[in-house]
């Protein structure tokens, strides 16, 4: 028996349909590779940050045809999610004032400043990225699973699912109690950002991480008569999160609970889609506004908010700063060869001290990401509790320059699209799907930080579940089996 096979001992038909395949396969990595090459050079040929941008743009059309045409990937297939979300938080603002469209003056931090290398690196990512998903499809066939519906109703997973929403439920509670439940009504949103460092945050912050995490076990595992039970409470905490301000811990478990119902078989209805999309963009302006605000006067101030939702678009795009300050301030810095990733990996375990002790003090490289770019370019938000959030094309760049940003965007996108295909046929294979997308979609405009520490937590929760799961099914097996021998036996 041959250990390796090979083209030549397939019948006719295979050797065709495998050449099929590789030509076809040539021609889409060709085309990526002319396209954005192609793009590049006009830009800089150009040297013009309004068409770089619109270039940009371009590009990110080029990418969801090649995704969405010839891929064959769903609208909502994740790697789709992904590459459009990663494009929003860093062309929103920019295409607009591009275009002539934008609504409301140019920010202050564009006036001057060259976004020329930002935009180049957003064309390479996004043609990264495509180059990868693009190798995953050839390297991973998808699969067309009919598993019954009764395959994804878990009771071990769904119940744990449902304890961890209450714990982060409760630990929200707890954490708004350590700040004063009256203080904390009487608060705006950037005075509760204040309060949460100032004061112990680990239950708040655990909160905004437990909650999103029992919501993809629940979603995963559930059975149908149940499922849109889940999923009005999961809307339900995203919309108080959103109302207290924190809208992107509301909007990706939202995002990456679609992916796993869209997995189960669940499609949204186009006008259902439609509707979402126009909230979110009419919320997103009205909930910046309202942040000035005490949460105690909100609903009263929502009336005098007019509806803007290119604004909303626009103010999503900020992202592009981070950027723009890295490719800045890292031309007087040596680069990190990876160790913003490694600091992250160490924040994973939980602090359990019985006393909060304030964040220590680290010197400015040891810095995270989002809290070093702050710090250097924005320092009186740094100084009062706030900052610039950061990108994650801007980390790749920070630690391994260009070649990094071409080398995990093209991973990104091979391993989006080849774990997608795969024939996920169990609850707790959806659940870690899900573990991982939503922070990860989160991390689109922050650090990897803000991805280890749900991430491996989550998978942590779902191992947990798996034994607990095995546990109180292997008595029920034997019990079974030993009926089974008894109903068999010649004796009996």
């Amino acid at each position: 028996m041959a250990v390796f096979s090979s083209s030549r001992n397939l019948p006719i038909s295979a050797q065709v349909a495998t050449r099929q395949s590789v030509e076809g396969l040539g021609l889409k990595v060709a085309a990526i590779l002319l396209v954005n090459g192609g793009i590049v050079c006009l830009a800089l040929t150009l040297d013009n940050d309004q068409w770089t941008a619109i270039l940009a743009s371009a590009c990110l059309l080029f990418c969801n045809w090649l995704l969405c045409g010839p891929m064959g990937l769903r609208p909502l297939a994740p790697a789709v999610i992904y590459l459009n979300v990663l494009a929003i938080f860093h062309l929103g603002l920019v295409l607009p004032l591009s275009l002539g469209i934008a609504v409301g003056p140019m920010p202050s931090w564009l006036r001057g400043v060259e976004l020329g290398p930002s935009l180049l690196l957003l064309i390479l990512a996004f043609g990264s990225f495509a180059l990868g998903a693009t190798l995953a499809v050839r390297s991973r066939p998808g699969t067309n699973s009919t598993e019954p519906e009764s395959v994804w109703s878990n009771k071990a997973l769904y119940y744990l699912g449902l304890a961890t929403s209450a714990a982060g439920l409760g630990a929200l509670l707890w954490g708004i109690r350590e700040l004063g439940f009256s203080r904390f009504l009487e608060a705006t949103y950037f005075e509760t950002y204040r309060l949460v460092r100032t004061y112990d945050p680990r239950f708040f912050v655990t909160s905004m991480q437990l909650t999103p995490m029992g919501f993809y076990l629940a979603l995963a595992a559930a059975p149908r008569a149940r499922i849109a039970a889940v999923a009005l409470v999961g809307v339900s905490w995203a919309g108080m999160i959103f109302l207290l301000g924190f809208r992107g811990f509301a909007l990706t478990p939202i995002a990456a609970g679609i992916v796993i119902l869209s997995k189960r078989g669940y499609r949204l209805p186009r006008w259902v889609a439609i509707a979402g999309v126009s909230v979110v963009l009419v919320a997103i302006p009205i909930s910046r506004q309202l942040r000035d605000t005490s949460l105690s006067e909100r609903g009263a101030a929502i009336s005098d908010i007019p509806l803007a939702p290119l604004e909303a678009v626009q103010e999503i795009g900020g992202s592009l700063r981070p950027l723009v300050h890295t490719i800045d301030l890292m031309e007087n810095e040596s680069l990190r060869w990876g160790s913003t990733y490694w600091r992250a990996l160490g924040q994973v375990l939980p602090n359990l001290s019985l006393e909060w002790q304030g964040d220590p003090y680290l010197p400015l490289e040891e810095l995270p990401p989002s809290h070093w770019v702050s710090r250097l370019a924005s320092p009186w938000n740094y100084q009062h509790y706030g900052g610039l959030g950061f990108s994650a094309v801007a980390e790749p760049y920070m630690n391994f320059g260009p070649l990094g940003v071409a080398v995990v965007f093209g991973l990104l996108g091979y391993a989006l699209v080849w774990i997608d295909r795969a024939e996920l046929a169990r609850p707790s294979q959806l659940a870690c799907w899900g573990m991982v997308l939503g922070p990860l979609l989160w991390a689109t405009r922050n650090g990897s930080g803000v991805f280890f520490r749900p991430a491996l937590w989550g998978l942590g929760l779902v191992l947990v579940a798996r034994i607990i799961g095995d546990s109180f099914a292997r008595p029920r097996r034997r019990i079974r089996l030993r009926a089974a021998r008894l109903h068999h036996s010649p004796n009996s």
